[in-house]
C-alpha cells in the first residue's frame, strides 16, 4: 500500500512538473511584438534591467512575475548585449513614445494594449473608460455617486486602476464599470470581441485582425515559435502574410483563417472570424486572355492542360476528390472547369479528367506583358557583386524570396528580398529561386558589362596551362568511323522526336540504333525542360519516368569540372544525320575526330567564330565530321573502359569540310550548372513528396 502511495505521489509530481514546464515555455504568448523598436517614457517610473538574459522566454517570465512595488507591462530586448529592460509602462501611458532602434525588439502585454476581448474579457487591462452609452466611468477608488465593495487594494490582481473598464467577477457580458451618472449604477463598456474587430473577405487571405484563439477556444501558438508544433510558416520567410505574434491568419489559402494551437494534441484549428458584407467584391484587375503575377485574378476560359487533357469541373468530385468547390471559395470564380488559382499557387491550374493525373499547371496561358527590364543593367565578372534591383528571371518569372530557401547551401550575405544575386559564385551570372513550383531556379535577364570574347590570338598553339584530366587514367583508344552495331557502343545516345511543335508532344527513345526501328522502342514523356545558361545551346530534359536501363540503353559519365582533353586525341562523334552518300542512312553512326585546340580552331575559321572556353573543337578532315541533323549529338572520349561526354555538337560552317573543325559545347565548362540543376530539382521532388505526405487535408492539391 505504501508503494502505491509513493507511485501516485511520483505520478502527481510528474504531472505538476510537466504542466509548469509547459507554462514556462509559453510565457511569450502574452506579448505583442514590435521589431526594431524600444519604448521610452521620461516621466514614468524607471524600468528595471535584467542582465545576461538567457532568452526572450526568460525575459517574458521575469516580466510576468509582478511585484508589489513593480508592475511590468512590457519589456524590450537588447539582442546585441543579451539584456532585457522590464517596463512599468505601455504605449498608452502619458509621455510614452516608441523609438526605432536596430537590434531592439519591444514586447508589450496584450492585455494592456489591445482594445478588444476574448470571451468574457476577464483579462482585459486596457484604457477604455466609458460605457457602451458613452457614460464616463467612476473611479474604482471612489464611492460617489455609487458605493461599492470593489476596492483595488483588496482585489489587487484585478488591476482596478483609475476608472478603466474591468471584469473582476468574470461576468458573461464582459468588462463594465460604475458610472458617473447617479441614475445608472453600472453598465457594460461594449468592448468588441477580437473576432469582430476586423472582418474577413473571401477566405480571409488578407485578414490581419487581432483574434488569437480558435473556434474551440484554444489559444494560438506564436508563428515565430516551434513549440509545441514545428511548422514552416516562420514570419521572416513569409513577410507579406502578416504572421505577427499568435494571431489567426491564412498564409496558405485554406477555407478561412487558422492557427497552430498550444495543445500538443491539436496541431491546428480554424478561427471564428466575422465575415464582411459582400458588397462590391468585383475584381478590377481581372484578366481573361493572360495572367499577371500568380494569376489569382485570371478569369479566362482556358479549360485544357498543356498536354491536351480536359480540366475537371470545380463543382465535381470525379475523378478527383477535393475541397476547392465554388461554395467553399466563393470569391475565386470557380466556374465550369476553367483554369484558376484558388490556393495561391504560382500560376493557374486545374484538376484533370485523367484519373492518373490529379492536377496540371496551365502553362499554356500566356503571361501578360511584363514591365521592360532596364537594358543598361549589367554585371561584371560572374556577377558576384551585383547589387541591382532586378527580381525576374530571363523568362519573366518573378523571383522567390531568398528567405524561403535558407537551407539551400548558399551564403545568406546580401540576399535581400527576392533580388537577383549570385551567392554561390555561379560562373554564368546572377540567378534566383523562382515563384514557379516547377522551376526551382533560373538565371536572370542580365548582360555582362564586358562583352568582349576571350579569344587568343596565337594560332596553332596548344595551351601551356595544363588542365585537369577528364579521366582518372591516361590511355586513349583510337577508333575509326563506322556504323554502330553493338548497342553498348552507343547506348547513351537518345533520340528526341516530336509530332507537332508543342513541346509537350516531344518524346525520347533510348537504345535506338536505327531510326526505322523506332516503332519497336517505347516513347518516354518529357516532364521538364531546363534551359542552359545564355549562349550555351544546352538543355537538360527530365523524363516523367526513369528510362529503362539495359545493354541497349545505358548511362555515360560527365567530365570533371574544368577539365580538358589533349589536342590530337581521337574521340567519337555520334549521330543519325546526313551521310552525304557515304551509306547507312538513318543508322546511328560514329566517326573518329581528333581534338583541336581552340586557338587553332579559331584560326581555321578565319577568326570569325568566337571559340571561347565554353567551346571545344574536333575534326577537320573531308567527309569526316558533323553534318545536318547531327546537331545535339555527343562527342565522346574514352580511356580504357571509361567513357565521358566531352562535347555536344552545335551549328558550325559547312558539313564535314577539310580544315573546318566542328565546334562543340564544352560540357566540362557547364558541369557546375548541370550539378546545380540536379541538386535543386532533386530537392524539389523531395519537397513535393514531403508536402504530399504532411499537407493537411484542407488542400485539394495533395488529396
Amino acid at each position: 500500500m505504501k508503494a502505491d502511495i509513493i507511485w501516485i505521489y511520483k505520478l502527481f509530481l510528474c504531472v505538476v512538473l510537466a504542466v509548469n514546464s509547459e507554462c514556462r515555455k509559453q510565457s511569450l504568448q502574452q506579448y505583442q511584438k514590435s521589431e526594431d523598436t524600444r519604448l521610452l517614457c521620461p516621466d514614468c517610473p524607471q524600468p528595471s534591467m535584467v542582465k545576461n538574459s538567457r532568452s526572450l522566454e526568460h525575459c517574458a517570465r521575469k516580466c510576468s512575475k509582478n511585484k508589489k512595488t513593480f508592475t511590468c507591462r512590457a519589456f524590450y530586448f537588447d539582442h546585441q548585449n543579451r539584456k532585457c529592460h522590464l517596463l512599468p509602462f505601455d504605449r498608452f501611458m502619458d509621455g510614452a513614445h516608441r523609438e526605432h532602434r536596430v537590434n531592439f525588439d519591444l514586447y508589450e502585454k496584450k492585455d494592456y494594449v489591445r482594445e478588444c476581448i476574448i470571451g468574457s474579457g476577464v483579462n482585459y487591462k486596457g484604457r477604455r473608460a466609458v460605457t457602451k452609452d458613452k457614460i464616463p466611468c467612476q473611479s474604482w477608488t471612489e464611492s460617489f455617486p455609487h458605493e461599492h465593495t470593489f476596492q483595488p487594494a483588496r482585489l489587487g490582481k484585478k488591476d482596478l486602476n483609475g476608472n478603466f473598464c474591468r471584469n473582476p467577477k468574470n461576468e458573461s457580458s464582459g468588462p463594465w464599470c460604475f458610472t458617473t451618472d447617479p441614475e445608472v449604477r453600472h453598465q457594460e463598456c461594449g468592448l468588441p470581441q477580437c473576432s469582430q474587430v476586423e472582418c474577413m473577405r473571401c477566405n480571409g487571405e488578407d485578414y490581419k485582425g487581432p483574434m488569437d484563439h480558435t473556434d474551440s477556444g484554444k489559444e494560438c501558438q506564436r508563428w515565430d515559435s516551434s513549440k509545441p508544433h514545428r511548422h514552416p510558416y516562420q514570419p521572416k520567410k513569409y513577410p507579406d502574410k502578416g504572421l505577427n505574434d499568435n494571431y489567426c491568419r491564412n498564409p496558405d489559402n485554406r477555407l478561412r483563417p487558422w492557427c497552430y494551437t498550444l495543445d500538443p494534441q491539436t496541431p491546428w484549428e480554424y478561427c471564428n472570424i466575422s465575415v464582411c458584407d459582400p458588397g462590391n467584391d468585383s475584381d478590377v484587375d481581372a484578366t481573361s486572355s493572360c495572367f499577371r503575377e500568380q494569376g489569382q485574378s485570371y478569369h479566362g476560359t482556358v479549360s485544357v492542360t498543356p498536354s491536351g487533357v480536359t480540366c475537371q469541373r470545380w463543382d465535381s468530385q470525379f475523378p478527383h476528390n477535393h475541397t476547392y468547390s465554388p461554395q467553399n471559395y466563393k470569391c475565386k470564380d470557380l466556374r465550369e472547369n476553367y483554369c484558376r488559382n484558388p490556393d495561391g499557387a504560382e500560376i493557374p491550374w486545374c484538376f484533370t479528367t485523367d484519373p492518373n493525373q490529379r492536377l496540371a499547371f496551365c502553362t499554356n496561358i500566356p503571361r501578360c506583358e511584363t514591365e521592360n527590364i532596364d537594358t543598361e543593367d549589367c554585371y561584371e565578372d560572374n556577377g558576384g557583386n551585383y547589387t541591382g534591383n532586378l527580381s525576374k528571371t530571363r523568362s519573366g518569372i518573378p523571383c522567390g524570396l531568398w528567405a524561403n530557401h535558407s537551407n539551400s547551401g548558399e551564403s545568406s550575405v546580401g540576399l535581400e528580398r527576392n533580388l537577383c544575386r549570385n551567392p554561390d559564385q555561379d560562373k554564368h551570372g546572377p540567378w534566383c529561386h523562382t515563384t514557379d513550383p516547377s522551376i526551382p531556379w533560373d538565371y536572370c535577364k542580365l548582360k555582362r558589362c564586358d562583352k568582349s570574347p576571350n579569344i587568343s590570338a596565337h594560332p596553332r598553339s596548344i595551351s601551356l596551362v595544363s588542365k585537369t584530366s577528364c579521366f582518372i587514367h591516361k590511355t586513349t583508344r583510337i577508333v575509326g568511323g563506322a556504323q554502330v552495331h553493338k548497342a553498348k557502343d552507343g547506348s547513351w545516345v537518345v533520340s528526341i522526336q516530336k509530332g507537332v511543335p508543342d513541346l509537350s508532344e516531344y518524346s525520347v527513345q533510348v537504345g535506338l540504333l536505327h531510326l526505322n526501328s523506332s516503332l519497336d522502342h517505347p516513347r518516354l514523356r518529357i516532364a521538364h525542360v531546363v534551359c542552359g545558361p545564355e549562349g550555351s545551346n544546352l538543355a537538360l530534359l527530365k523524363l516523367a519516368k526513369p528510362a529503362p536501363l539495359s545493354e541497349h540503353a545505358f548511362t555515360i559519365q560527365l567530365p570533371v569540372a574544368g577539365c580538358g582533353v589533349t589536342d590530337g586525341t581521337n574521340c567519337l562523334m555520334y549521330g543519325w544525320g546526313e551521310t552525304k552518300g557515304t551509306g547507312y542512312e538513318g543508322a546511328l553512326k560514329a566517326v573518329s575526330l581528333p581534338m583541336v585546340s581552340n586557338d587553332w580552331c579559331s584560326e581555321l575559321h578565319d577568326k570569325t567564330l568566337p571559340v571561347t572556353d565554353s567551346k571545344v573543337c574536333a575534326g577537320g578532315k573531308t567527309d569526316q565530321g558533323v553534318c545536318e541533323r547531327d546537331y545535339g549529338g555527343p562527342l565522346v572520349c574514352q580511356e580504357r573502359e571509361s567513357k565521358v561526354i566531352v562535347g555536344v555538337s552545335i551549328h558550325g560552317r559547312g558539313c564535314a569540310l577539310a580544315r573546318r573543325p566542328a565546334i562543340f559545347v564544352n560540357v566540362a565548362y557547364y558541369s557546375g550548372w548541370i550539378h546545380k540543376v540536379f541538386i535543386h530539382y532533386s530537392r524539389l521532388e523531395e519537397k513535393l513528396l514531403e508536402e504530399a505526405q504532411t499537407k493537411p487535408l484542407h488542400s485539394g492539391l495533395y488529396h
